[in-house]
């Protein structure tokens, strides 16, 4: 009788297990079809509660909540923004927040102050960069085809004639050279320039903005208030043997992830700072469009640089440029990105990431190559807190 009750035991273990991997399996087939897994998760949710000691069940659990809420956050994402937009400004800003309590500031009032200053902060840079940013987009789009079809008369009346002169030239290249590219330029920039253009104007997005003005800063204030709260209940949900070594990875990420990223909004910041500058006073246009095209792409390790390079000589050769102030132009950026990557870089990030360059660039490509520009820009870190946990393993 025993031994019959033992058997019963077992193969309600086994079919629990089976029934657990057949739910986890149904999951991530629905996960990609047009039927919600909500369904599904609630019943493996069901599952699990029933038979939490089934080591099978519980990691089942954990692979399908992972599996969930990517689903989830994908199909919420337009929803979720105000939110992820506010936890990554409490992120960020949670140092300064625990610094002023060290200061004998309270949780309550130093959050408050820190989002007064992000929000004096933001309206500042509003209220300065973007009017002249929109004017100067709008003004490059009307008058990029004038340009292109200046470059294109260039390069049929002085280019073409000169490589012809030292016989390099073939009527396939000449053709490429002198209707192909400008063309293909002119999309290229046609639809930059556009898609910045876009990012500032629209009902949509002055309605949505409108709604993010007064959401995001609530959003963030609580985040803020209770950032040690809400880390600490997430901590709690792994037993106390995981609870420390999830403890260290989460510093591991938070000193990777954290340093990088505020340290280069802070680099992009002086970027775009001396890169508006400088082409202010060399007397290229648009220098403000510039300027902030270099701080966005400055998070993108060398290329980054060699595209804003490109476009800031390219726009200052459509406009009229030439010389002395060409030179200058390419002395700018160059001159920018030693200065900042021996002297800003190390002060401010330090070696908190510490990849090979090599690795860098194998990042850079392997991330862009599935990611795109999104991929690019988490590549690096993302990379190291790889290494960095495989290397690491207590």
């Amino acid at each position: 009788m025993k031994f019959s009750l033992e058997n019963s035991e077992n193969l309600l273990t086994i079919f629990i297990s089976l029934l657990s991997l057949i739910l986890f399996g149904l999951l991530i087939y629905l996960s990609i079809s047009i039927i919600s897994p909500i369904f599904l998760y609630i019943l493996i949710l069901v599952v699990f509660i029933l038979n939490k000691k089934q080591p099978v069940v519980r990691i089942v659990f954990i692979l399908s909540t992972i599996i969930f809420s990517v689903w989830f956050i994908n199909e919420l994402f337009a929803v979720l923004i105000p939110f992820i937009i506010a936890f990554l400004i409490a992120y960020l800003m949670n140092p300064f927040v625990v610094y002023l309590e060290k200061k004998k500031i309270k949780r309550f009032a130093s959050a408050l102050i820190s989002l007064l200053l992000i929000l004096v902060f933001s309206g500042l840079l509003v209220s300065l960069i973007v009017p002249p940013f929109v004017n100067q987009i709008g003004n490059l789009i009307s008058i990029a085809p004038k340009k292109i079809s200046e470059l294109e008369k260039f390069f049929t009346e002085t280019i073409l004639p000169e490589l012809n002169r030292l016989g390099i030239i073939y009527p396939d290249i000449q053709k490429t050279l002198s209707t192909e590219i400008p063309a293909k330029l002119q999309s290229v920039l046609n639809g930059l320039l556009s898609g910045l253009l876009n990012i500032f104007s629209g009902l949509s997005f002055i309605f949505n903005q409108i709604i993010n003005i007064v959401v995001i800063p609530v959003i963030t204030f609580y985040f803020l208030r209770d950032y040690d709260k809400i880390s600490e209940t997430i901590l709690n949900l792994f037993n106390e043997e995981h609870r420390l070594r999830v403890k260290n990875v989460g510093e591991r990420i938070n000193k990777i992830f954290g340093n990088y990223i505020r340290g280069y909004i802070l680099i992009s910041l002086i970027n775009g700072t001396i890169i508006t500058t400088g082409l202010t006073i060399i007397g290229v246009p648009y220098a403000v469009v510039l300027g902030i095209l270099s701080a966005l792409l400055n998070f993108i390790p060398y290329f980054g640089m060699v595209i804003s390079l490109s476009i800031g000589f390219l726009i200052s050769v459509l406009s009229g440029l030439s010389g002395l102030k060409l030179i200058l132009v390419l002395v700018l950026y160059i001159g920018e990105n030693i200065i900042e990557n021996y002297f800003i870089s190390p002060k401010i990030i330090g070696e908190s990431v510490g990849l090979h360059p090599l690795l860098v660039l194998l990042a850079l490509f392997v991330f862009g190559y599935f990611g795109g520009l999104i991929g690019m820009l988490i590549g690096v870190p993302v990379t190291a807190l790889i290494i960095s946990l495989a290397i690491n393993k207590d």
